[in-house]
């Protein structure tokens, strides 16, 4: 028995399989894993495994298939083989799929991309995309849909596949249609409506003084949503009630700090660092990569012009609370200072989980236009404290202008940047400058 006995056994087998003469094709390729294993070739032992794989993946036997896909995977694994790695795990996803646990197929699809992508066959990279996108619009998640289409559009043209980039601009236009539908049931709508009308009273409570009732309520509140969560069946809706959970969270954590003006740009600094352990929670609960939450740099110059008009936002605003600067004096150094801290803190944070975040999960409960407007109300009522019906009118338009913005470019970094450009022109240069030039305009 040597090596020529296992290829000519694995040859037999390929042929009994490409006729569909499945049981004979087993025979002859459990024989070949046999003289392989003898001869120690483990990658061609791997290659077997992966046939044999692929063959009871035909049969419809699903734990025999995942039993070999597992086994070719540690195989290629030793020999460091990073595609046949990916097309194990390209396997093992399918077998997932066909049980109905799409996340855990991601998990194996996301795998098997990299490992595509890192001996640069885009081609099969962008074929797996596109099942990672199949999934998600078989569990009507359109806008994830959507954005892995477009990763496996980009896969697809940079190998010059005309075909399938018809293929899958076809499946994307047909999707269209169904971006501005309501996808969930009346009573997950009456829900959503609840939580908001709940979330409300709360911030109206701590806001005017009944500190301790809010609290109660945000905690009732938290403990809801958890509740609510976890019997949920629909995985868009499950999906955006923990991502709600982040609300009370941050809310209670915010109250448990003391506050005076003369710190409150720490303050800022503190719940940012919050926002983003919980929010770095969610992306990782849910599965989300840096594309699905807005992670990208998207079109630089349209970002930038995005970015200015955080300086008329700014202004505006200052126009309706007039506060007093969160700086004691106005020098370049503490300005630069207190901005960074503000585009991390008020810009980055609150963008991350409001728009990567809650209007991603809302869209795929309510559709594009009643997503942006929920995430949008939720982020309106976390500015009640500021005592202004004014502006928490101004804050639900500018929430609907980066939600809009987000839609489109699907980047976070020029909403981040105006957020912060706003907030630093609100606190840090219109108390000291306006005053100015009101008293240089009277005088």
């Amino acid at each position: 028995m040597d090596k020529t006995d296992a290829k000519g056994a694995l040859e037999l087998g390929s042929s009994f399989y490409n006729h569909g003469k499945l049981e004979e094709a087993v025979l002859y390729y459990k024989k070949a894993l046999y003289l392989f294993e003898m001869t120690n070739d483990l990658k061609k032992e791997a290659d077997t495994l992966l046939e044999i794989g692929d063959l009871y993946l035909e049969l419809d036997n699903l734990e025999e298939a995942r039993k070999h896909y597992k086994y070719a995977l540690n195989c290629y694994s030793e020999v460091k083989d990073r595609k046949g790695e990916g097309y194990s795990l390209t396997g093992l996803g399918i077998i997932f799929e066909k049980y109905g646990d799409y996340e855990e197929t991601r998990d194996y699809y996301e795998k098997a991309i990299r490992k595509f992508k890192k001996v640069k066959d885009f081609k099969r990279a962008g074929l797996v995309s596109n099942l990672v996108a199949n999934t998600f619009k078989q569990q009507n998640a359109i806008e994830d849909a959507v954005i892995d289409y477009k990763c496996s559009l980009e896969l697809f043209k940079k190998v010059k596949d005309y075909k399938r980039e018809v293929r899958v601009k076809q499946k994307m236009t047909n999707l269209e249609s169904m971006r501005s539908k309501v996808k969930s049931s009346k009573k997950e709508i009456l829900a959503l409506i609840i939580y908001f009308i709940i979330i409300s009273i709360a911030e109206v409570l701590v806001a005017y003084n009944n500190i301790e009732l809010g609290l109660i309520l945000e905690f009732i509140i938290l403990f809801a949503l958890l509740v609510t969560s976890s019997i949920s069946e629909s995985y868009n809706f499950s999906n955006l009630l923990r991502a709600m959970m982040i609300l009370p969270l941050i809310r209670i954590l915010r109250l448990a700090l003391p506050v005076t003006q003369a710190n409150l740009l720490y303050l800022f600094f503190i719940i940012s660092v919050l926002l983003f352990i919980t929010s770095v929670t969610i992306i990782k609960v849910q599965k989300f990569n840096r594309k699905k939450v807005g992670l990208v740099l998207g079109n630089i110059p349209v970002q930038l012009i995005i970015a200015l008009s955080g300086f008329l936002l700014g202004f505006i605003e200052y126009l309706i609370l007039m506060p007093q600067p969160l700086i004691p004096s106005f020098t370049l150094e503490r300005v630069l200072l207190a901005s960074i801290v503000l585009v991390i803190s008020t810009g980055f944070a609150e963008e991350l989980l409001f728009r990567g975040i809650l209007q991603k999960n809302a869209e795929n409960v309510l559709g594009n236009i009643y997503g942006v407007i929920y995430a949008s109300l939720l982020f309106m009522v976390f500015h009640i404290g500021w005592y202004s019906s004014l502006d928490v009118l101004f804050v639900f338009g500018v929430s609907m202008f980066y939600g809009y913005i987000f839609q489109k470019t699907r980047s976070l970094l020029g909403i981040t940047l105006s957020h912060g450009i706003c907030n630093s022109v609100l606190y840090l240069v219109m108390p000291f400058v306006f005053p100015s030039v009101i008293h240089y305009l009277m005088f």
